[in-house]
């Protein structure tokens, strides 16, 4: 079966569609696909690239000629291509001037959106070529089986609501990833009241299992035993559902305790979360 086959019906002109695939292998698109930049990083063209298009469609190609779906984006217009308005860490490839590159209005639709990261075609033998058109036909090689809509990607990025940690907790068969991940490391984390904008700073070592054994205390407990989180629950049951959960620092599981209690009393200064938060000490 043909990739172009799956979007029949939705009245694709396939002669203003272009087809992209970023390698791995590529040193500039494996830094920023690591670093979340890869939805930017395609935004970056030469002024005729997208010019005469009405739809991107982008894969990731991990290995061989194969091409893993990210998306479908429609096409907007384009301005200047500045490198000081991108992030510090962002990395240009050498095609991507300030003379020669503009930066596409790339918008991502709902095109496919359930077969991202489950749908891979084969690019075919001409894999130098990134950007093919649309008609260039691709046959589909498979479509991988549905993961967990709440993927584990770093440490740094881990942002979960009361209601999420509570569903990873208690449906750890589903959510293995997030175990084995929270539980390989101590830390500090920060709870955040999302309806006053009040911080909690808290930190887990090896010896109550990681941040994975003391997050759990929260999805049972709602409040883990801390003080001022008790009083809002006490006050209201349902109080929980403000709270935002995510990890400030992380450390070897076998880091001495005390050492990370002596970097979560740093963050509650930096955070002023005792005058101003909701630790209480």
């Amino acid at each position: 079966m043909k990739f172009q086959e799956l979007l029949a019906g939705k009245q694709i002109n396939w002669d203003r569609v272009k087809l992209i695939r970023h390698n791995l292998t590529k040193e500039e698109v494996a830094a920023n696909y690591e670093r979340g930049y890869l939805e930017l990083y395609q935004s970056v063209q030469n002024h005729a690239r997208f010019r005469d298009c009405d739809m991107v469609i982008s894969f990731l190609g991990t290995e061989g000629t194969n091409g893993v779906f990210q998306g479908c984006y429609c096409v907007g217009g384009s301005k200047p291509y500045i490198r000081a308005k991108f992030p510090e860490n962002f990395v240009p490839d050498s095609g991507m001037t300030e003379e020669k590159s503009v930066v596409y209005e790339l918008v991502k639709t709902d095109l496919l959106a359930d077969m991202k990261d489950r749908l891979v075609i084969d690019w075919g033998k001409g894999t130098i070529n990134f950007c093919q058109n649309g008609t260039t036909e691709k046959e589909m090689l498979e479509i991988r089986p549905a993961v967990s809509e709440i993927s584990f990607t770093s440490y740094d990025r881990v942002l979960l609501s009361f209601e999420t940690l509570h569903k990873i907790v208690y449906n750890k068969a589903a959510y293995k990833e997030w175990e084995e991940k929270l539980s390989a490391v101590a830390g500090v984390y920060l709870i955040t009241d999302t309806e006053t904008g009040k911080h909690y700073v808290g930190s887990a070592s090896g010896e109550q299992g990681g941040i994975w054994g003391r997050w759990s205390e929260y999805a049972r407990t709602k409040h883990g035993g801390n003080k001022r989180l008790k009083e809002l629950i006490t006050a209201d049951a349902d109080y929980c559902d403000n709270f935002q959960y995510s990890i400030l620092e992380v450390f070897p599981i076998k880091r001495d305790r005390h050492e990370v209690l002596e970097y979560e009393q740093l963050y509650k200064k930096k955070l002023w979360s005792v005058q101003f938060g909701l630790n209480d000490n």
